[in-house]
């Protein structure tokens, strides 16, 4: 999935949002359950403050005196984080047992009056949180600070605790619903893959039609690509079909031009019938450029390699048969041009064409995928004469012909370079291993 993903968005985004809500929900849910140990701490040192009330008195002489000492041992244990203190005004404080010879350094502001919860630093240099209260027992008008006092650590533990516990079930739901969220983003998109694939046989050619199962939302789509294709193709179709009209109506008057020149002889005759040559010649180089730039880019089009070569091979061994020329190819099987079968066959045509017109005894037709993706190099090679270097130029120009001895228009090299520019490749000339001319064409390959 790229950047321009529209599943990679899809996916992106719910997964943001989940982590974003599940990170609240936690926040939130920590925050919770913190506030209810706090309360339920508050009310365990509450329940202690009561005991103490109802187990405190004084004497005669004001003293505060005990019934006994709570029940709780953890007021008993030695600096156990649980700790009391009754205070009064003029005498020295009642402690619990667990504070030894200690005593809980209050702040200076603590409240005087009503009841306070606050956190301390205890004799241990724990954190405690306490709870204080004034009361004014009936047997003596003189007030009574109480004072219970936890560790604190108990809340955190807790809430540690809940948290570690919470984490877990939170990466546990977000792994679910990230796992939800891609199969229903892959499942809801998969009828655009299908299209996807559709489309891409179409283009290699084994299909012609948006063919298949489409879900309702996109079916029309389906059904405007398929109209498309079919305008596509009626274009097309009544493109070659001008163009065969309008060759046979331009030959028609060129064959009657031709005949009066036979007719008329002498200078005059050869130069007319140069010129209705040459006429006819352009006519076919225009009209094989005009049906190939109609076509190029039409979906599915498509020419097995193989198979063209191996007609043309038949087609030129009948031609030259008195040169006895031996044309051979290696093994194109696989090979697919990402275009017309005509095309092809002009281009790869003309190339054979010409190596047989200078080959001494042979021409190899060689095939094969080039490092660029998605290219396809045809490379037509001849044992004749060759051209030199600096003339290899100067013959992929209009009509130009280095021995005029030689049938033809020179339009040839032309051709395929108009029409392999029309499909975005190159005709390139170079020495064959044979000492001859080598023509490498690269096309794109189906």
């Amino acid at each position: 999935m790229t950047s321009k993903s529209i599943s990679l968005r899809l996916i992106g985004g719910s997964v943001l949002w989940v982590v974003f809500a599940l990170v609240v929900t936690g926040v939130v849910l920590v925050g919770l359950f913190r506030s209810h140990v706090e309360r339920a701490f508050d009310a365990t040192l509450n329940i202690h403050m009561e005991e103490l009330l109802a187990l405190s008195g004084v004497d005669s002489k004001g003293k505060i005196l005990l019934k006994r000492h709570p029940s709780d041992p953890q007021f008993v244990k030695p600096l156990s984080g649980w700790y009391w203190e009754l205070r009064t005004g003029d005498g020295g404080p009642e402690r619990s047992r667990s504070l030894w010879d200690q005593k809980l350094n209050l702040p200076e502001n603590t409240p005087v009056d009503g009841q306070s919860t606050f956190a301390i630093t205890g004799p241990r240099d724990e954190p405690l949180r306490v709870m204080t209260r004034i009361f004014t027992l009936p047997e003596g008008g003189k007030p009574i600070s109480i004072v219970v006092a936890g560790p604190a650590s108990d809340i955190e533990n807790a809430v540690r605790d809940f948290t570690g516990t919470l984490v877990f079930a939170l990466v546990l739901l977000g792994a679910g619903l990230i796992a939800a969220v891609f199969l229903q983003v892959r499942y809801g998109l998969w009828p655009l893959k299908h299209m996807r694939d559709v489309l891409a046989d179409i283009r290699a050619g084994r299909a012609t039609h948006m063919e298949g199962d489409f879900a309702s939302e996109i079916e029309p789509l389906a059904d405007e690509l398929n109209a498309l294709l079919n305008r596509n193709a009626e274009v097309v179709a009544r493109a070659r079909s001008q163009a065969g009209d309008l060759a046979h109506a331009l030959k028609t008057p060129l064959a009657v031009l031709t005949n009066e020149a036979d007719r008329i002889g002498g200078e005059t005759g050869v130069a007319v019938l140069r010129q209705t040559t040459v006429m006819g010649e352009q006519i076919d180089r225009h009209l094989s450029r005009a049906r190939a730039a109609g076509a190029h880019d039409v979906l599915g089009a498509r020419a097995n390699v193989g198979a063209v070569t191996d007609g043309l091979s038949r087609t030129l061994r009948r031609i030259y048969d008195g040169r006895e020329i031996e044309i051979s190819w290696a093994d194109l099987r696989g090979l697919t041009f990402r275009g017309e079968h005509q095309d092809l066959e002009e281009m790869l045509g003309n190339l054979m064409d010409n190596a047989c017109k200078w080959a001494d005894a042979r021409v190899l037709v060689n095939g094969y995928a080039a490092s660029v993706p998605n290219t396809l190099v045809l490379e037509v090679q001849d044992d004749g004469p060759g051209i030199p270097e600096e003339s290899m130029e100067d013959v992929l120009g209009r009509g130009r012909r280095l021995d005029e001895t030689i049938s033809g228009s020179g339009l040839g090299l032309a051709i395929v370079c108009d029409i392999a520019e029309l499909y975005s490749g190159s005709l390139e000339l170079g020495r064959s291993s044979h000492g001859g001319l080598s023509a490498r064409l690269s096309l794109p390959m189906g």
